[in-house]
């Protein structure tokens, strides 16, 4: 009786993975004894498979196919750091080339290409509201027509 409670209690901790190695000999020696309870058939099953598998061997050996990639790492690894090199290189000489930002020595010539700018946005700008004077026909019409319809 006492055995078996023993039994039940590693079971339980086996069931939750809590067991260490000697208490799963334990499990493992009784599972292949004769003296089994009925409830716990299933159990010896499985233990039964366990001791039986471990002696299995593989039928096959596998061996993992060579990396052929290791010809290449030795090209990539040299032409990633000429990559780096070249575009530190390029960012470095853009730098240091001055940039003509399209600035004015002479305050007057920069008032007039000022000038010339603003009228530009300001054309653009007007000729926008043209369009608005459709808008207002397309209303009145609306108005007119619509309007008057009698529902039936």
């Amino acid at each position: 009786m006492k055995e078996d409670v023993k039994i039940e209690t590693l079971l339980a901790k086996y069931l939750d993975g809590e067991t260490t190695l000697k208490e799963e000999r334990i499990l493992s020696e009784y599972f292949n004894s004769a003296n089994i309870k009925a409830e716990w058939t299933v159990y010896k099953d499985m233990f039964t498979y366990f001791e039986h598998s471990k002696d299995n061997t593989p039928q096959m050996s596998f061996t993992p196919p060579q990396n052929k990639k290791r010809k290449f790492d030795f090209f990539q690894k040299y032409a990633a750091v000429a990559m780096i090199l070249l575009i530190g290189t390029m960012f470095y000489f853009q730098q240091q080339t001055p940039q003509n930002l399209g600035t004015y020595d002479d305050p007057e010539l920069a008032l007039q290409e000022t000038k010339k700018v603003f009228n530009l946005i300001s054309h653009h700008l007007n000729s926008s509201t043209d369009d608005i004077k459709y808008l207002n026909t397309l209303e009145e019409t609306k108005t007119k027509y619509i309007n008057t319809i009698e529902p039936k």
